[in-house]
């Protein structure tokens, strides 16, 4: 008996502790935040998140940054490499065959549009010049920016589902408990779930201007113990490539931390920061109308029916171009030239048939020649 009850025991304190760690993997800093910086001194972001070796982040010009070392509130960086800017080939098809897999490319030119859920882990955000405080308990200003998003996404033609559920205090099982209203709007099948945050760092870190119009930058947060972590990663950067190329410099990055930001439910959950706790909230408030214009070919639509509805002759193009070049790659490879190409073009569709009135004579000569 003794024996069962140290077995429940351990067992308990092994699942406390998995729940813990991950709790504090997704922890913010009170009042203080970190820098992420070269070991030239360039400082590639700062963050209210708590930073561990190993986290890394990608910038709007596409260069990957990891962490390597951390001293007190500096977080050392080195790049690990500056990825391609355009789509090549190779990755347009790999973007082509996803969305064919995951939805049927003819059924998509209808207009049936998926929704998309939004709620907030941290409901007490707030922005200080306009709120008066950083925190409000139970109604932060970030259910103003949660709310404008909501419109601004209806006005494009975006259904959209809005929890407002308060998810507090605000401390390390913040994400534990939204991760139950995560689960409760997964049940609404939306097509991507939208978690609105802002950071706590100095304001010119989120000041933009965007026609002239002061706004703030965002910034995507991906959890780098998430099982879908490739999937949520590609939807993170098609998220930035997408609103970049609209307002460049707009998403200003995209930051991955040890933790899973309750994205293991689901791939298409994405954490955006909506500026900063020193930023205006109407400046938030803005960022969500034009986030909403400018991502709404993305969100919209069951995983991407908005892209598949006006690319779909675009997508067939694409993958019958990659049919031709593999065809053509496979015949140079294994006949060493193009000097062979007519040949195997005319013996697939023209010597199979001489073959195949061939074959009776051969088996004839073959049966004869039998011992």
């Amino acid at each position: 008996m003794d024996r069962r009850r140290l077995l429940s025991a351990v067992c308990c304190l092994v699942l406390l502790f998995s729940l813990t760690a991950s709790a504090v993997a997704e922890v913010e800093l009170d009042g203080k935040f970190m820098t992420m910086v070269t070991k030239q001194g360039e400082v590639i972001c700062r963050t209210a998140r708590q930073i561990e070796i190993g986290d890394r982040y990608l910038n709007s010009n596409n260069r990957l940054y990891e962490v390597y070392q951390i001293d007190g509130e500096r977080a050392f960086v080195k790049l690990v490499k500056e990825e391609r800017k355009a789509e090549g080939f190779f990755s347009k098809l790999k973007t082509t065959t996803l969305q064919i897999w995951n939805l049927n490319l003819f059924e998509a030119r209808t207009n049936k549009k998926g929704s998309v859920a939004i709620y907030h882990t941290h409901s007490d955000e707030s922005y200080a010049p306009t709120d008066g405080t950083s925190s409000i308990r139970g109604k932060g200003g970030i259910h103003d920016v949660g709310e404008e998003l909501k419109q601004s996404l209806q006005q494009n033609g975006v259904p959209v589902i809005y929890s407002r559920v308060s998810h507090e205090p605000h401390d390390a099982m913040a994400y534990e408990r939204s991760r139950r209203t995560a689960m409760q709007l997964l049940r609404q099948r939306p097509s991507i779930i939208l978690d609105i945050h802002r950071d706590a760092v100095p304001r010119e870190e989120y000041a933009h201007e965007i026609n002239g119009k002061g706004v703030t930058k965002l910034q995507l947060v991906v959890g780098r113990e998430n099982p879908n972590f490739n999937a949520t990663n590609d939807f993170a950067k098609q998220i930035m490539r997408v609103v970049n190329r609209k307002h460049p410099g707009f998403v200003k990055g995209i930051f991955y931390g040890k933790g899973k930001y309750n994205q293991d439910l689901t791939p298409r959950l994405m954490l955006i920061e909506f500026g900063t706790n020193t930023n205006h909230k109407e400046s938030a408030q803005r960022a969500a109308e034009y986030f909403a214009a400018a991502a709404s070919e993305i969100v919209q639509g069951n995983a991407g029916n908005g892209i598949a509805n006006r690319g779909g002759w675009r997508s067939l193009f694409w993958i019958i171009a990659a049919l031709i070049a593999g065809v053509g790659l496979f015949i140079l490879i294994n006949r060493g030239g193009l000097k062979d190409l007519s040949k195997e073009f005319t013996g697939a569709v023209g010597e199979n048939v001489e073959s195949k009135e061939e074959a009776p004579d051969n088996n004839q000569d073959q049966n004869q020649e039998s011992p």
